[in-house]
């Protein structure tokens, strides 16, 4: 039976032998990755026949083969799988350990994401043809109108001329035109109109500019609300990490309820202000606990793998 080996950068690599394992931080799992990128239960490798497969597990930093993010994958030989910010380099080998893998060819048109249904569906019969349009026959010309019968009588010689219209004061009065005032109100009101669009335009561009850096700060909140001071942690930037250890931010946790049993985060002017530029972003608002404790706070963010990462937390002084 082929087994697969992931080697990290350094340390002993992993063996699978089994047909299913998980990869993540919490203790349980079959590969133990202590790195605050990588999610409890980060994905999951899983035998496929005679290949793998690897299986994201819906985690916050994504899993990658060979740079691309993948939901589901075929595992070959060679390749590296990154979970979150750790990289692994592919080993599958045959039963008897002789060096020659089960990857695909480098040169297979294979997709690299798994489909789980038939892959041998014949293609649906082509529609028929449209049934033929008749022509329809040319229309037939107008008849003439017969010519009016001769006047007959004593003044069949005379005739007198027929005025057709309406008379001299019958009818509806002729339109007048719109008066200057008119189109001066609708001038204003067209201007008045693409002032509004453009400050529309303007505020939702800047909203969606900084949403994704707002989102960069509730999701350790809403880790903290479920109790998940790690999966919280992961979400600081390395320079963070590299500052303040795991003990001491459950400490800080502690000294601030607004931090760790927060029920409501607002940074939207008036209360707050959202500055986004480039990769770096800071956000300042308040925090209010269950408890219905206040705090301001304000949060410096840094992007780290295409994900915004708290690089600096700062509760009315505290770090």
């Amino acid at each position: 039976m082929a087994k697969l080996r992931l080697i990290p950068a350094s340390g002993a690599p992993h063996s699978i032998e089994q047909d299913e394992a998980v990869i993540g931080r919490e203790p349980t799992v079959d590969v133990v990755v202590a790195d605050g990128s990588v999610s409890r239960k980060h994905a999951k490798i899983q035998r496929r026949g005679e290949g793998w497969a690897v299986v994201d597990q819906g985690s916050a930093n994504g899993t990658f083969i060979d740079s691309h993010r993948v939901a589901e994958a075929v595992l070959r030989d060679g390749q590296e799988l990154r979970v979150g910010a750790v990289a692994f380099r592919v080993e599958i080998e045959t039963p008897a350990d002789d060096g020659r893998t089960l990857g695909v060819p480098e040169d297979s048109a294979e997709a690299t994401i798994v489909h789980d249904g038939p892959l041998d569906v014949p293609p649906p019969p082509p529609p028929p043809p449209p049934p033929a349009r008749v022509a329809a026959p040319p229309p037939l010309p107008p008849r003439a109108a017969s010519p009016p019968p001769p006047p007959t009588g004593p003044h069949a010689g005379s005739r007198t001329p027929v005025v057709s219209g309406p008379g001299p004061g019958s009818g509806p009065a002729p339109r007048k035109g719109k008066g200057p005032l008119f189109w001066a109100f609708m001038g204003c009101g067209g201007c008045l109109t693409m002032v509004l669009l453009l400050v529309a335009v303007i505020a939702g561009g800047l909203y969606f500019m900084t949403k994704s850096a707002v989102d960069g700060v509730q999701a350790p909140l809403a880790a903290l609300r479920s109790g998940s001071v790690d999966e919280a942690y992961g979400h600081m930037s390395s320079e963070y990490q590299a500052r303040v250890s795991r003990e001491d931010f459950a400490a800080l946790l502690e000294a601030h309820p607004s931090l760790k049993d927060n029920a409501d985060a607002n940074f939207w002017p008036p209360n707050g202000s959202v500055q986004v530029v480039n990769d770096r972003a800071r956000l300042t608002g308040t925090l209010t606990s269950r408890s219905g404790v206040s705090e301001k706070v304000s949060f410096e963010l840094v992007k780290e793998g295409g994900s915004w990462k708290i690089s600096t937390l700062d509760v009315e002084g505290g770090s």
